[in-house]
């Protein structure tokens, strides 16, 4: 197989220019390198062709995970996230911003990977490393967490930890997907200052957290990720609890659906919303916002579970409503979104 035809090959995987390239140069030098180190007497030609098909194959017909990983997409976000193809992986990669600062103190070393987001939910990959000596192995772990942007404007924001699955549940070392939920569209291209303080770990629930960990760690990276929504602009009269209001806007991504409603009667609606939910599990209530998404092909899933952030802006007169899919959505693939009796097209 020659290396015009292994490009070609690449192309669906989709990656962008840069990895296509960081890609191919690791093929080729896999199929040069020879561990024994001997000199080899016959012809390198037919080896040098049966190397390179078996190096395609591979890079053809392994698991998404490792594509991506290859690719420069950390293969812990897959385990999170779970796109459903190569394809998904590699839109997700292509949008990924890679950061790789590191901040050492006598507590710890709080290395920040990489970012992935939309124009309202922003996830920073992380692993943090404890000094000899404490193990981290707890079920939940999180920090008391500042995102400070330098982009003027007031952005409130859910904070939220997941403790990723980095193969090594009993060492010192964890690794983190936070997210960051905004109520104003993310100042994506502008300086941002992580701070995070005194690692906290608890069992599961109803156990509550304690501080393992103390310390600070702080660093500044540009938020240059690319932002994976598309935003529907909408002006829909609809009825949240008998209260009138307007559905102004859907924002849609793989990672997160958000919606912005404007109404008169916030805090009736918000009064009569916290009313509603049933606790189903400790800390999992019903979903106060249910939306319908509606496939192509026919298909439809209502959210039931409560997850994500709800914001309600008093002076404005503007509720917030961020949805985040975990496995992601396959937001190419969707006609609708259903919303307290509005059908609002998207495709």
């Amino acid at each position: 197989m020659t290396g015009h035809r292994i490009k070609e090959q690449l192309e669906s995987l989709k990656p962008n220019e840069a990895h296509k390239e960081r890609l191919f140069r690791g093929i080729m030098g896999a199929a040069e390198f020879n561990p024994s180190g001997r000199r080899e007497r016959r012809s390198r030609r037919p080896l040098r062709s049966a190397m390179l098909t078996a190096a395609a194959m591979i890079c053809l017909i392994t698991t998404t995970a490792y594509a991506a990983a290859y690719m420069g997409l950390d293969v812990k976000w897959l385990n999170f996230l779970r796109p459903a193809d190569s394809g998904q992986a590699a839109y997700l990669e292509n949008g990924a911003y890679v950061v790789n600062q590191r901040v050492t103190n006598e507590n710890g070393t709080l290395d920040v990977k990489q970012v992935i987001g939309d124009s309202h939910l922003i996830y920073v990959l992380m692993d943090f490393t404890a000094p000899e000596g404490v193990a981290l192995s707890a079920e939940r772990y999180r920090f008391e967490t500042d995102l400070d942007f330098e982009a003027p404007g007031s952005y409130s924001a859910g904070i939220g930890y997941e403790v990723l699955d980095d193969g090594h549940p009993d060492d010192n070392k964890i690794s983190l997907a936070m997210s960051y939920q905004l109520t104003r569209q993310a100042p994506i291209g502008s300086p941002v200052t992580l701070r995070v303080r005194d690692l906290e770990e608890a069992a599961a629930l109803p156990d509550e957290f304690e501080t393992i960990v103390p310390g600070e760690w702080e660093t500044t990276f540009i938020l240059d990720y690319k932002d994976l929504s598309t935003t529907h602009a909408i002006q829909r009269e609809i009825r949240l609890y008998s209260h009138l209001a307007t559905l102004t806007s859907i924002s849609i991504s793989p990672i997160a659906v958000t919606l912005k409603v404007d109404s008169p009667h916030l805090r009736q609606i918000n009064e009569a919303a916290h009313l509603e939910p049933t606790e189903m599990a400790p800390n999992e209530y019903t979903d106060p916002y249910p939306i319908t998404i509606h496939y192509k092909d026919g298909t439809s899933d209502t959210t039931t579970i409560w997850e994500g952030t709800i914001v309600g802006d008093y002076v404005s007169d503007t509720l917030t409503i961020i949805k985040p899919f975990t496995p992601i959505l396959n937001s190419k693939e969707i006609e609708a979104v259903s919303f307290f009796g509005a059908y609002i097209p998207v495709s």
